[in-house]
């Protein structure tokens, strides 16, 4: 190999290092934008980041980026619950379940595509004429194949906790399962927030206004700023 050959080989290295460490970046930003818009529920913001997430995941093809669409389009479907807009509600979850379909067919092992599969199709249920029995059973396939892969997925256990306790029982649900459920994933990830504001919502449901005064203390320590926790601590106020 001449000098020559060596530098060139050896400049075509740094660009594909330097190319993936800006690309890793940029996405690391969109990510932390998306969430944070969610937690401002700021809907617009969110459509022009999942905008741009589309072209990007369109182009490369990657699952990561098909990934990253998916989780956008559950931070939009969040957003949008706080303006009661079940229209774009309905297109952004449907926009979510195209991403994610594609993103468990890149990587079917993966256990990150099965839950944002299992999650939007989960959104998508109540805006579909017959969403439960159409959805229902694939949704929950989806959610316990990505637990099945990695059983420490504590996002696919809050996704599959909020099915145990909305399912009927007649069909499979079991809010004792959901609320041991949450319980786990709370311990798996203590940063998580998601599993507290459940447990909250699921105990002010049944009556048990302590224990989910209790739950979203510790969801608002964990994030004040998330739309959603915020308005799930006011219902409890209100009791």
């Amino acid at each position: 190999m001449t000098r020559t050959n060596y530098v060139q080989i050896l400049l075509t290295i740094l660009f594909v290092a330097f190319a993936t460490s800006a690309y890793a970046q940029k996405s690391g930003n969109d990510m932390v934008a998306a969430k944070k818009a969610r937690d401002d529920a700021a809907v617009e913001d969110l459509q022009r980041i999942a905008v741009a997430a589309n072209a990007s995941a369109t182009k490369s093809g990657r699952f990561d980026d098909y990934a990253e669409l998916a989780q956008i389009q559950i931070y939009l479907c969040e957003a949008i619950e706080s303006h009661h807009d079940d229209a774009i509600f309905k297109t952004a979850a449907e926009e979510g379940v195209k991403a994610a379909e594609q993103a468990a067919r890149i990587k079917p092992d993966s256990s990150l595509g099965h839950q944002l599969l299992g999650d939007l199709l989960n959104q998508l249920i109540p805006h579909e004429f017959g969403g439960g029995m159409k959805l229902g059973n694939r949704a929950n396939d989806e959610l316990d194949k990505a637990l099945k892969l990695d059983p420490s997925n504590a996002e696919a256990m809050v996704s599959r906790a909020i099915s145990y306790h909305y399912t009927p029982t007649a069909f499979g649900g079991d809010k004792q399962k959901a609320v041991a459920l949450l319980s786990k994933a709370a311990r798996t990830d203590e940063a998580f927030d998601s599993p507290h504001i459940w447990l909250a919502l699921f105990y002010l449901e049944d009556g048990q206004i302590k224990e989910a005064a209790s739950e979203i203390v510790t969801a608002l320590k964990l994030n004040p700023n998330r739309a959603f926790t915020k308005y799930v601590a006011l219902q409890i106020k209100a009791k």
